[in-house]
Parts: structure tokens; C-alpha cells; sequence
């Protein structure tokens, strides 16, 4: 089955030219900083410093279609950075801060001979010249003359699979996916972005980028500090004519917790969270326990349920691939079998979206296959010289399509194979995860089954047995092993995705768990001897 949208109607222009769109905008502001310390900018001011950065770097011998390696942040000189580069025509490269079980020295050194940069911003390594951030008013240009199938930057995949894979975006694809996801949220000159997911995340950058394109006020809160006073940062929007923001599965369930905990010491506001109008809810699987905690916590503080959007995305296309508004909570997740998977709607404008079998076969309505996507948003390959808006591009996930609205199964990658029966990594961790005691769980591949690794909540511990019981019922297979561990032993990528793969070398080294069956104390004798830590 096939689901197409109408192509996006995004504007024929590159990013720095669209950004320059709005510089006049007196009347719209960027906050930086945390709340403790920050500074805002209006639009004028921001566009005046944006070509000032890239003056500077022109007399630092930056030239259009240089490639230069940077860490993306969310502070001003970060951003200045990020912008001023585009401005003058160069092709910034994202830079994870961390990758799983590489050497950042050899991780650094493969980027740099993968995208043969010569300049990085806060960043050394032989070859590479570390530009500094100089204003230079006097030697502002005008945005680069540039075309929008020109590359805009390039942006690495999280690395939970393996190293993180280049993906060069044009200026085509990436307004395109802006487009997109402001037909979606409404997004204008007078609402608000609030962002405070990392920006070296796609999530995270798309959704600074879309704010700015579209005129919006952008506050960038610093992602620690929102997590340790997330109230602060949305009393900084709550006169707002409308908000936007982005929070994963994992955040729903933390500020429900915070917002819960200030519950109980302060009546609350009803006016906190009216003026919010988007919150998109993507980039790990969606749990409905999540869903609904968060929406009974935020309920006395006047979230509207309908807010909530929930996405299917991916850095190959930009960010959004599909969405689906949240009108009806009862209807946003589907049983299948002791899970419930999240509706995630359908294709964006400018994409199209079908299901197809191993053989290339379009698959029946609510028939399991591959999801692959092509489209205007779509980036050009990973050799850059595939034009995906005519040839499909593979996502690497399974899902099926049914009535035309997307549900995920989980990566191929992600699915372990046991005596013949299929189990999906993340439909196991939904049901493991639902048990007592249980804070966090991680599948791996492991022996001729899997592996099951818990952390406990603060507090508490956990019966593994139990746990290894309720998958064989649910499942009808058996994990390996049931493991109980502490929070440090999970890894994650930089974009907070469990690093299965790294996890994975690390359980198979020297028999880390042959020894132990579901006992959890057996588990933490193991990790306490070989924790899986870099």
C-alpha cells in the first residue's frame, strides 16, 4: 500500500536567503542562555550578528562550498556559527559529541576525511585550521548566491547501529521539511518555539531552523537546565499567542513526573501550558503510559490533549516524515497483540510513503513490510548523488499501513529471531518496561534468544523472574537472560538512542552473562566486574 501527499510548496530559495527573509522583524526576538543568565536578541540584531560571523570567517579564509566540522550547541556563538557559516555560502558539518565505543580522535579524523574539511569551529585535529568566532561587521556580505539543490549542511545519523553515516541535505530539502511541518503545526510570526532538545539532534536543529524561517520568537533553553527546572523554562512562553516544541516519549515522562511533583506544592495554573499549540512526539518509540501520564499531569495546567503530534522522522528526510494530531487520545494507539503501537499518520506534504515485502511487492492494508519514503524532502543519498524524489529511498524500519495512517514495527535491525518467531526489540522493552519496579529497559541480541537489561527506579529493585515470565507469556519465547543493572551501564548515542550495537560487543565480551540466568543480583556481580561503560 501507498500513501501520497500533495508536493510541498516550499519557496525556491536557499536558507540563509530565507532567514534574511525575516531580518526586518522588529517585533520577533532569540533567547539564549539558561535562567540564570539570558540574552535576547530581536531579529534585526540576530541578522546583523549572523553576517558579521560570516565576515569573520571569510577573513579567516572560508570560502562558499567549504566544508567545516563543528559541534552545534545551543548557545549564541554556537548558533552564530551554525548561520553564519551558511550565510557565506560554506557547508557546515554536525558533529556528534559523542559516538559509542569510538575514539573521538578517530572519530574526528574519519569525518574529516569523509567530508575532506579543512576548517573546524571548536574542534582540533590534524589538518583541520580551528577558526575562531570574530565579528566582522565592515565585511558582512549579503546571504551567498546559491541554488536550492546547493547543499545546505550535513548531518550524521545517531550511531545506534554502528558509526554514525553523513547525510548531506540540500537547501531544497531541508525548506521543503520546514514547509512541512509548519502546514502541520501553524507555526507564524507572533508564536513561539521553544527548544530544548540538543541541536546537535535533528529534532532539535529543524526545529530552531523552522522557528526562524517562520518569524517565530526562538527560545533556546539549554537541555540540562530545562531537565533540572523545566517549569522555568515554560513560564518564559506562557503569554505566547501559541507555543511549539518537540519533546520524545522519554521527556513526556519525565516533565509529567516534574509537573507532578510541583502539583503538590503549588495550585496550579491554568494559564502555564493554554497557549500551547504543538508538541511534536517522535524520534523513539511512543508509549501510551507515557501519553497518558503526561496528559493527566498537565491537564490542571491547561494542556489541550490535541496539542500532542505524534511523528515518524529521520535525519534522511531532514526531520518529519509523517504526523498525526492527537484529536482523539483513544485513537492514537492500536493493539497488536500485549503492545499498543502509536498512530504515526500520514506522509508529510512532499513525501510519499508505501510498505513493501522482501521482494519488492506492495504490501495488503495492515500487511507488515519495509517503509520506504521518497520525495522533495528527501535527502541526495548517501553518495549525495541519488535523487530520491524519484527513486525510493529504504528506511531500514518495518511497518505497516492501515487505512492510510502509518504504524511502526520497529528497525529490521532491531529484530531478533527466536526458534523462527520474530519479537521487535522496542515491543519487548513496552512490556518489560510496564513492570513493577521497572525504570528503563534495553533489548540486545544474545545467545540464541536475547538479553533483557533493567535499571530499577530510585528505590526499588526488581523481580527479573517475574519480568522473564511475563515476556515468555506475552511472546511465546524465552529471553536468555533477565538483568538487572545500574542506570550507568545503559549507553546511549548523543541523540539518547540505547547503542545496541556497542551495547551489544560489550555483553558478548568474554561471556559477560553466561553465567547468569534472570537473578538480578547475579547481574550486578557482572557489570560491577565489567561495567558497560567507555
Amino acid at each position: 500500500m501507498t500513501t501520497t501527499t500533495p508536493p510541498s510548496r516550499a519557496p525556491r530559495l536557499t536558507l540563509p536567503q530565507a532567514l534574511a527573509a525575516q531580518a526586518d522583524r522588529d517585533d520577533a526576538t532569540v533567547t539564549f542562555g539558561t535562567s540564570a543568565r539570558r540574552e535576547k536578541l530581536t531579529y534585526p540584531e540576530f541578522a546583523e550578528q549572523i553576517a558579521a560571523a560570516a565576515g569573520g570567517f571569510a577573513e579567516q579564509g572560508v570560502g562558499p562550498g567549504d566544508r567545516v566540522m563543528l559541534r552545534i550547541g545551543g548557545s549564541r556563538g554556537s548558533v552564530l556559527s551554525l548561520l553564519g557559516l551558511m550565510h557565506l555560502g560554506a557547508v557546515p558539518v554536525s558533529v556528534k559529541p559523542r559516538v559509542p565505543g569510538a575514539v573521538v580522535e578517530q572519530y574526528l579524523a574519519a569525518v574529516t576525511r569523509q567530508q575532506r574539511a579543512r576548517h573546524a569551529v571548536r574542534i582540533s585535529g590534524p589538518g583541520l585550521a580551528e577558526l575562531r568566532l570574530e565579528l566582522s561587521p565592515a565585511r558582512a556580505p549579503e546571504p551567498a548566491p546559491a541554488d536550492p539543490e546547493d547543499l545546505a549542511f550535513v548531518q550524521y545519523t545517531s550511531g545506534s547501529t554502528g558509526m554514525p553515516r553523513p547525510i548531506p541535505l540540500s537547501h531544497r530539502a531541508v525548506l521543503g521539511n520546514i514547509e512541512a511541518i509548519r502546514e502541520v503545526s501553524g507555526m507564524r510570526p507572533g508564536h513561539a518555539g521553544l527548544m530544548a532538545l540538543p541541536l546537535h539532534h535533528d529534532m532539535g536543529l529543524i526545529g530552531m531552523l523552522t522557528a526562524l524561517v517562520q518569524g517565530a520568537d526562538v527560545v533556546l533553553e539549554e537541555p540540562g537546565t530545562f531537565l533540572r527546572r523545566p517549569l522555568g523554562a515554560l513560564r518564559l512562553v506562557q503569554d505566547a499567542e501559541c507555543v511549539h516544541s518537540a519533546f520524545p516519549d522519554f521527556m513526556l515522562r519525565y516533565l509529567a513526573a516534574r509537573i507532578t511533583e510541583a502539583a503538590a506544592k503549588e495550585k496550579p495554573d491554568p494559564r502555564l501550558l493554554r497557549a500551547w499549540g504543538t508538541v511534536y512526539c517522535g524520534a523513539e518509540p511512543i508509549r501510551r503510559e507515557s501519553v497518558r501520564t503526561f496528559l493527566d499531569a498537565t491537564a490542571p495546567w491547561g494542556f489541550d490533549p490535541s496539542a500532542l503530534v505524534f511523528c515518524y522522522g529521520l535525519a534522511e528526510a531532514v526531520l518529519m516524515a509523517t504526523s498525526h494530531r492527537l484529536t482523539d487520545p483513544a485513537t492514537g494507539f492500536r493493539a497488536r497483540g500485549p503492545v499498543h503501537t502509536a498512530c504515526l499518520g500520514t506522509p508529510v506534504p512532499g513525501l510519499d510513503l508505501r510498505v513493501v515485502d522482501e521482494s519488492g511487492r506492495i504490501c495488503a492494508d495492515a500487511e507488515t513490510g519495509r517503509v520506504q519514503l521518497r520525495g522533495s524532502t528527501l535527502f541526495n543519498g548517501y553518495d549525495g548523488a541519488t535523487d530520491h524524489r524519484t527513486t525510493w529511498f529504504d528506511t531500514g524500519d518495518l511497518g505497516r499501513l492501515d487505512a492510510g495512517l502509518l504504524h511502526l514495527s520497529g528497525r529490521r535491525s532491531d529484530r531478533v529471531s527466536v526458534n523462527g518467531t520474530n519479537v521487535f526489540a522496542a515491543d519487548v522493552e513496552q512490556v518489560a518496561g510496564a513492570e513493577p519496579g521497572v525504570a528503563e529497559c534495553v533489548v540486545l541480541p544474545y545467545g540464541a534468544s536475547f538479553a533483557v537489561v533493567v535499571v530499577a527506579e530510585r528505590g526499588l529493585s526488581i523481580d527479573t523472574e517475574r519480568v522473564a515470565a511475563r515476556i515468555t507469556a506475552d511472546f511465546a519465547v524465552a529471553p536468555e537472560t533477565v538483568v538487572e543493572v545500574p542506570h550507568s551501564a545503559v549507553v546511549r548515542t548523543a541523540s539518547g538512542k540505547p547503542a545496541r550495537t556497542y551495547m551489544t560487543a560489550r555483553l558478548e565480551e568474554g561471556g559477560m552473562l553466561q553465567q547468569a540466568a534472570t537473578a538480578g543480583a547475579v547481574g550486578e556481580q557482572l557489570v560491577a566486574s565489567r561495567p558497560w561503560v567507555r
